[in-house]
């Protein structure tokens, strides 16, 4: 047992161990040369160094030249070999060590960098309690299956992602969502492995654990990105691909002219592109970890580089800008009962998708506060509740992508109606203007002051038809989000342009824009076809999903690099078009944890303006390790050249130099 455990330590720490071995030995060999007359022994100690420090070195290079590629280890193994059979030996030996060294603080650094994620794991508990045949079990986190109640105590970790289903507590979401403060959950809010319950107990019902919980996908995700190269890693890669056998080349013709073996060698250990190599990669790295961490999910170093040259960024507006909560605001009827307007609209939309659709029939559930002025919050519920009233389904139903919705519905659909077979029903259509444009329904001057009205509120109105004639309108309202004209602020004052893009008609989508400003104490912006005080660049309004893509390769053909912040799924054609799609609110969401170039992990518009920065910090970063990379390597060309750097003086400033872009892109984990 006792052997087999020293076999494992030397295992896992077999690079620390050899190259220690190797330095020992190379200090012994050298001091003893030095202070004693034995040279013999000095030099058999040296060479001893140098084997122990250089066969992993070696055997990589044997395998690097047999598959007919020249890489770094093969150019200290040349140098190595040569300046042992000149009987450099001393040299020898310290370019060993010093590479082996620098293997070895290298590999620990990106082994750092890349592990950093891993000790969120670690948050997620072993072990889950389970209620089963009403009783409380302790089993394996990994072993809870889907749909069975998970208990956590005050205190405790969440260890799956599921809903509560009992219980009311705030829970610590950092590790997934980067969320700086508790988020209060109860009864059928999302919670997620790896968070904190902090105040009261909380049941909650699985659905997904080991695997298959958000945590793990994000750090899935993460681990793939890390190793994804960035474009300026591969046009490295390519270069050194050609690089190395040049300084080869050189090396040789140099002995040539000169004669000089060792400022041949030097030519070779001094010509590694260590630094070049390596220097992208820990940026990359450290800062993708670092996102991961704060709620940002990057899908890869390309769209990293990438996001580094945003110039504009396009906001949708429901849902991103607004906080996607949309209530009934105030309904008017012409000529009919507010009620039946609202229960027409209801029975029309019922089956609809579209976040309008459900903001009015989750009003006609709740009728009696429904129809009241002031926006009033309206409940979320389902037919089931018996305090609710039922919302029939229509006859017939079908979308106009866009504009609304057309259905027929039976007169058991309208308010107070009759259930009389005989009576065919109605055509009833809900939509904006241009749906009754396209259907040349006209509409009264009195419905027209309404919707101007509601709309320079910023609330967004539409028009219910009952068989060709306007019988009323229904204003709804999304809350703008508070931290939407700090983050517009934000990105202007790092000199990115920012532009909303709306479905909404001109004056909704002015009346959101001014509100942005003049929350921001901000006026006298410029808009596309007016003079509106708005902290917004621009503003497009009347836009279907098409459109929105059609005004990101129009700002792509103008030469910015647009980045576009939406939902992930209304807004997928533009997200996909822009040069960085960035997805609001992913967590618990694989398709937008899987696709999005740029996920932020909640709703957190805050995270845009850290995230462009860091992207833009990374994309400097990148450029100062490769600059540097490149005047070291020049420098020390220009000292072998000139007799002023030894061999393994170059070999000790070429180390130094990869260890100091190592340092400098680790300044990313802590941006």
């Amino acid at each position: 047992m006792k052997k087999q455990s020293i076999t494992q330590y030397y295992r896992k720490h077999r690079k620390a161990i050899v190259t220690a071995t190797s330095g020992l030995l190379y200090g012994g060999g050298w001091s003893l040369g030095y202070l004693t007359s034995f040279e013999m022994a000095s030099a058999a100690i040296l060479v001893l160094a140098t084997i122990v420090g250089g066969y992993d070195i070696a055997k990589t290079a044997y395998h690097e030249v047999t598959n007919r590629t020249l890489g770094i280890k093969t150019l200290v193994t040349l140098a190595a070999i040569g300046a042992i059979v000149i009987g450099e030996y001393w040299e020898a030996a310290a370019v060993v060590f010093l590479f082996s060294l620098g293997s070895y603080l290298e590999g620990r650094t990106m082994r750092k960098t890349r592990t950093a994620l891993q000790e969120l794991l670690e948050m997620t508990p072993d072990t889950a309690t389970v209620r089963r045949d009403g009783e409380l079990q302790e089993i394996p986190a990994r072993e809870v299956e889907e749909g069975e109640v998970v208990v956590v105590k005050p205190g405790g970790k969440i260890p799956v992602d599921g809903t509560v289903v009992d219980g009311e507590s705030a829970v610590n979401q950092a590790p997934v969502t980067g969320e700086s403060v508790p988020v209060h959950k109860a009864d059928g809010d999302e919670v997620y492995a790896g968070t904190v319950n902090q105040e009261g107990a909380l049941e909650i019902r699985t659905t997904g654990a080991g695997s298959d919980t958000t945590l793990e996908r994000i750090i899935r995700r993460v681990e793939e990105a890390q190793e994804a190269q960035s474009p300026t890693e591969s046009l490295i890669d390519r270069f050194a691909k050609y690089y190395t056998p040049a300084v080869i080349v050189l090396a040789i013709g140099a002995y040539a002219v000169t004669q000089n073996a060792i400022l041949s060698l030097t030519l070779l250990v001094i010509g590694c592109p260590g630094a070049l190599v390596i220097g992208p990669p820990v940026s990359i790295v450290s800062a993708i970890g670092n996102a991961a961490r704060s709620g940002v999910l990057m899908k890869g170093g390309d769209h990293l580089e990438r996001a580094g040259k945003i110039d504009l960024v396009a906001f949708d507006k429901t849902g991103t800008l607004t906080k996607g909560e949309t209530t009934v605001a105030d309904i008017e009827g012409f000529g009919v009962a507010d009620g039946e307007v609202l229960s027409l609209a209801a029975t029309a939309e019922k089956k609809s998708e579209h976040h309008l659709a459900d903001a009015i029939v989750d009003a006609a559930r709740e009728r009696p506060t429904a129809a009241t002025d002031g926006g009033a919050t309206v409940a979320q519920a389902d037919d089931t509740d018996a305090s609710l009233q039922s919302v029939p389904d229509p006859d017939d139903f079908d979308v106009v992508a866009g504009k609304g919705v057309i259905a027929h519905v039976g007169v058991s659909g309208e308010a107070g109606g009759s259930s009389d077979e005989s009576d065919g029903g109605h055509e009833v259509i809900v939509g904006n203007r241009a749906l009754l444009d396209d259907r040349d329904i006209d509409i009264p001057s009195q419905v027209t002051d309404y919707v101007r009205e509601r709309e320079e509120r910023g609330e967004t109105v539409v028009h219910v038809i009952r068989d060709g004639d306007i019988i009323g309108a229904i204003a709804m309202r999304d809350e703008l989000r508070e931290a939407a004209p700090g983050v517009v602020a934000a990105l202007r004052d790092a000199g990115i342009e920012t532009v909303m893009l709306t479905g909404d008609n001109e004056r909704t989508a002015a009346a959101v824009a001014e509100e942005v400003g003049r929350e921001a104490g901000e006026t006298g912006l410029r808009k596309r076809g007016g003079d509106a005080a708005t902290q917004f660049d621009e503003y497009r309004a009347e836009l279907l999903p098409e459109d929105k893509q059609s005004v990101i390769e129009a700002y792509q053909a103008d030469g910015h690099v647009v980045a576009m912040v939406g939902d992930g799924i209304n807004d997928a054609p533009s997200l996909a078009t822009a040069d960085v799609g960035i997805a609001m609110g992913a967590a618990g969401t694989d398709t937008a944890i899987e696709t999005a170039d740029m996920a932020l992990m909640a709703d957190d518009l805050e995270r845009i303006p850290y995230a462009v920065k860091l992207s833009k910090a990374t994309r400097w970063n990148v450029l100062e390790n490769v600059g540097l990379a490149v005047l070291t390597v020049t420098v020390l060309l220009a000292g072998v050249l000139t007799s002023y750097v030894t061999l393994a003086a170059g070999m000790l400033v070429h180390e130094a130099s990869v260890l100091l872009v190592i340092l400098n892109g680790m300044r990313l984990l802590r941006y």
